[in-house]
Order: C-alpha cells, then sequence, then structure tokens
C-alpha cells in the first residue's frame, strides 16, 4: 500500500471512530428535569409537580417557580455521596444528580403543610432511610399527609 492509501485508510478510522464516540456521548448526554413549585396542582394545595421523578445519573433536576408564594426547595435526604442543597425563596434551583439512590426533598416555608417531593436515580439503595425519613417528617405535616407515602410507592 502506497502512503496516500494508507493516509486515506487512517482517516476513515478516525473518522469512523469519532462518529461512534458522538453518537455514544450523545447517548449518555444527561438531562434537565424541571420541578415545578406550584401553589395549587392535581394532586392538591401546596405541591411540586411532578411529586416523584425517575432521573438517571448526572441528569440536573431545575426547581422552577411558578408563583412568587415563598416557595423553595431544599433537600431532607441525600443517597451517601451526594451534595445536600438549600434553594432560595422564589428562585429557580438546579440540583446535579451524582448518587444513586433516593432524593427527599421539601418546600421550607410549606414542608409542615406536606409540600415534599421525590427523586429516585438508578437503584434505591437508601429506601429503607428514605422511608424512614419520610414517616418522620410525615408526623409533622397538618396537610398532604399521604403524599411522601404515594411518591415513595412509585419506586419499584
Amino acid at each position: 500500500m502506497n502512503g496516500t492509501k494508507r493516509a486515506f485508510v487512517r482517516l476513515g478510522l478516525l473518522l469512523g471512530a469519532g462518529l461512534i464516540a458522538t453518537a455514544v456521548a450523545q447517548g449518555a448526554r444527561a438531562d434537565e428535569i424541571r420541578i415545578k413549585m406550584l401553589d395549587k396542582s392535581v394532586s392538591g394545595p401546596l405541591a411540586f409537580e411532578p411529586g416523584f421523578v425517575n432521573a438517571k445519573l448526572g441528569d440536573t433536576i431545575i426547581f422552577e417557580p411558578t408563583q412568587t408564594g415563598g416557595h423553595s426547595s431544599v433537600s431532607l435526604l441525600v443517597p451517601p455521596g451526594a451534595h445536600s442543597w438549600s434553594g432560595a425563596a422564589d428562585r429557580e434551583t438546579r440540583v446535579k444528580l451524582e448518587a444513586e439512590g433516593v432524593y427527599l426533598y421539601a418546600c421550607s416555608a410549606h414542608k409542615m403543610m406536606g409540600m415534599v417531593g421525590v427523586v429516585l436515580v438508578g437503584k434505591p439503595v437508601n429506601l429503607e432511610q428514605a422511608t424512614e425519613t419520610a414517616k418522620s417528617e410525615t408526623q409533622k405535616f397538618v396537610l398532604n399527609k399521604d403524599r411522601f407515602d404515594k411518591q415513595l410507592a412509585q419506586i419499584k
């Protein structure tokens, strides 16, 4: 094979490898998942919509204020290796999901009203702890006392 032919073969191999790498990277791209902070929703007053999210490792949750009602997002429980968060009232909060497991969160101003939610990333490695934490938090609720139970029941 002469030098020119070898160069074209190498170029073809490099281009093919590049296309494969690009396709793999696009398939593994993380998603942005929006959760609205609402005064009213189909699940009742003071809610995150959706209240349960099944996400992938590396996804970003965006807590989105839809009204000015003092709504925020604060973590109640995160799996081992994840970072807790505390968002400001009426401000968008972004949370990158860095560890597999169950995440529990609430609106700091309306937690006692049962404004809570659940995110599952991969396997529920901390489900027992999440269930215990949810039960403990629910005892303090004056509204929406079944919300955590309904959300955690979606974990399979």
